[in-house]
């Protein structure tokens, strides 16, 4: 099943090109230009094996923004986007019905 992204905020000066990286960094595939928030990707297939990925966002000033943004084997994820992580190394995604 292929997992989505959602990027509901940033900040920095648009548009905003958006990547996404391995862990650690060392590629990188282009996934859009955006000028607003909520976005919503597919992970690449090249990408969709890994289980950490880094997110990078660079605004109009080239102004670079990198973030971890998921480990398969200690996050859990609750429906306020806040993350926890649990001893049971079992990623948990709460699915909105």
């Amino acid at each position: 099943m292929p997992t989505s992204i959602t990027i509901n905020n940033v900040s920095g000066s648009s548009p905003f090109d958006v990547y996404l990286c391995n862990d650690p960094i060392s590629t990188c595939v282009y996934i859009d230009t955006i000028t607003t928030t909520p976005f919503t990707f597919t992970v690449p297939t090249i990408l969709e094996t890994l289980s950490s990925f880094n997110l990078k966002v660079v605004d109009d000033n080239n102004c670079q923004v990198i973030l971890n943004l998921y480990d398969c084997g200690e996050i859990k994820q609750f429906e306020d986007e806040d993350n926890f992580y649990f001893m049971d190394n079992a990623p948990y995604v709460f699915m909105n019905q």
